[in-house]
């Protein structure tokens, strides 16, 4: 027989995370678990999570911080991950989508879309929609997006890649996941489910040794203008966490603009949602 505090835990609405194991998923993590936040860790590396979580747990004096297994490189992985997430019976209040890599190497996934395309973009945007049905009214979903997207153009064959290079690919990634936050703020409005975009900016973390041309380029700007620490990092993920709005890009100094500034060829945009829709629609029953 259940207690009621059991019975209370289990109509709290949990905050999923993904890319909890990362540097700024553990800031973010952290702070959810500081303010008593039900907790789900989603990660790639379940003995990484589980010993984030214990960490948690210690620290934070918040026990209700559970680790599931995400592997965002296949359309399974995340269908697997779902089912797991309905297992707990629990409503899920916000979806945070910090999840990405930026591989040296360019591989095909299973599903045979490039990893990074199907992990940063593709995979994210399954996630967000077989969530939804765990989802209230007032959910938020929030995709964490790079500055970098402002320095490229999505190509018109996305999301097939032609010319792999790490560091536009990943931007490319990043540009299509804002671009498509305006189609699903747009759809979910009726719902009231908000999604909005955070721009924590460069982050001091490994990804930025990938590219030794732009490890020079930063040195030479100047580092402490664009590159943020974790902590300064998840300012703009949370700015965005706490807010009511919906169809915003969120950044850490205080600022928002309309994600709608993001689009710039409406027939890029329009053929991107199709396709990915198109390409997701199998999996979302």
């Amino acid at each position: 027989m259940e207690t009621t505090d059991e019975k209370t835990i289990a109509k709290t609405p949990v905050y999923v995370l993904t890319g909890a194991t990362g540097a700024m998923g553990k800031v973010i993590a952290k702070h959810l678990a500081q303010n008593g936040k039900p907790l789900v860790l989603a990660c790639r590396n379940l003995e990484r999570g589980k010993l984030l979580a214990g960490e948690l747990i210690t620290t934070t004096r918040n026990s209700d911080i559970t680790c599931l297994h995400l592997d965002l490189a296949t359309f399974a992985g995340v269908k697997a991950f779902i089912g797991s997430l309905k297992e707990l019976d629990r409503p899920v209040a916000v979806l945070i989508n910090n999840a990405a890599i930026l591989p040296r190497r360019s591989t095909m996934s299973p599903d045979g879309y490039e990893t990074t395309i199907q992990v940063n973009f593709l995979s994210t945007v399954l996630l967000s929609h077989l969530i939804l049905p765990l989802m209230g009214e007032s959910g938020k979903i929030i995709m964490t997006t790079s500055m970098l997207r402002n320095f490229i153009s999505l190509p018109y064959e996305f999301p097939a890649v032609n010319n792999y290079v790490p560091l536009t690919t990943f931007s490319q990634s990043k540009l299509a996941l804002t671009l498509f936050s305006i189609y699903m703020s747009t759809t979910l409005r009726t719902r009231r489910v908000s999604v909005n975009c955070a721009d924590p900016g460069l982050i001091n973390s490994g990804m930025l040794a990938v590219s030794h041309w732009f490890d020079k380029l930063v040195d030479r700007v100047g580092r402490g203008n664009l590159v943020h620490s974790p902590e300064e990092g998840a300012i703009a993920v949370l700015r965005a966490l706490e807010s009511s709005d919906t169809g915003f890009i969120f950044k850490g100094n205080d600022r928002q603009v309309k994600t709608s500034t993001q689009l710039k060829n409406r027939e890029v945009f329009i053929k991107l949602c199709n396709d990915t829709m198109r390409i997701i629609k199998p999996h979302l029953n």
